[in-house]
């Protein structure tokens, strides 16, 4: 086995030594926020679940306009697995952010641009894995598109609240935070982020092996005679 086949087990076993610490620090060692009460602490989980999002939303559309335009099994794969993990963090965000919401602003949901382009681009996503899964063979480009275009979305989602007038926090709250709470949010982060990455990394490995089996499964296959 070689070392890169270790990585993603590494990084599990951090994620499961980091979440107990988190949830440790969240609930007992981090004050309660003056203005939200203890609705702030789903903060240190919905934050890190966008950041991861947007990450592997980036990474998605990477990877699949360089697989549509080398034909890279390696970038299919990745972007494959990219596209399954920003939906699964984008359904956290989906989740957590309207608990936080009504807890905090009476609504779960404004209807703000940060929560309408985070919504579509979860939904793009979505629509590019079910593409993938079930869109004829010729419909990669069809699938490339929707990533890429889920990728420029990311920029709208960060700047939204700085472009239009929205009831979100400006991007700037992190740095703003008591130094109690931003150690808290980046131990959060690392847990999370170990998680992802090692289950993106294991699930492309996953994809690639498909690729390939697939790949071997129609150069075996005998060639059909001509019809007479």
């Amino acid at each position: 086995m070689s070392v890169s086949k270790y990585v993603p087990y590494t990084l599990l076993l951090t994620a499961a030594a980091l979440f107990p610490y988190c949830v440790q620090r969240i609930f007992l060692n981090t004050p309660i926020e003056a203005e939200m009460g203890t609705a702030q602490k789903i903060f240190y989980f919905h934050v890190p679940l966008a950041w991861i999002c947007m990450l592997f939303a980036v990474v998605c559309g990477v990877a699949a306009g360089i697989q549509l335009r080398r034909r890279s099994a390696r970038a299919e794969a990745v972007a494959v697995a990219a596209g399954e993990m920003t939906v699964l963090a984008g359904l956290g965000v989906l989740i957590t952010g309207p608990i936080w919401g009504d807890a905090t602003w009476g609504t779960p949901w404004t209807g703000d641009a940060r929560q309408v382009s985070t919504a579509l681009l979860w939904l793009v996503f979505v629509a590019y894995l079910l593409v993938r899964a079930y869109g004829p063979p010729n419909s990669e480009r069809i699938a490339a598109a929707l990533a890429i275009f889920g990728a420029v979305d990311v920029p709208i989602i960060y700047y939204a609240v700085k472009i239009w007038k929205t009831t979100h926090p400006q991007t700037g709250v992190v740095g703003s935070l008591p130094d109690s709470m931003w150690s808290t949010l980046w131990y959060c982060l690392a847990a999370l982020l170990c998680l992802s990455v090692a289950f993106v990394w294991i699930r492309a490995s996953q994809e690639r092996t498909a690729i390939a089996l697939d790949e071997a499964w129609i150069a075996a296959e005998p060639p059909q005679p001509k019809p007479a």
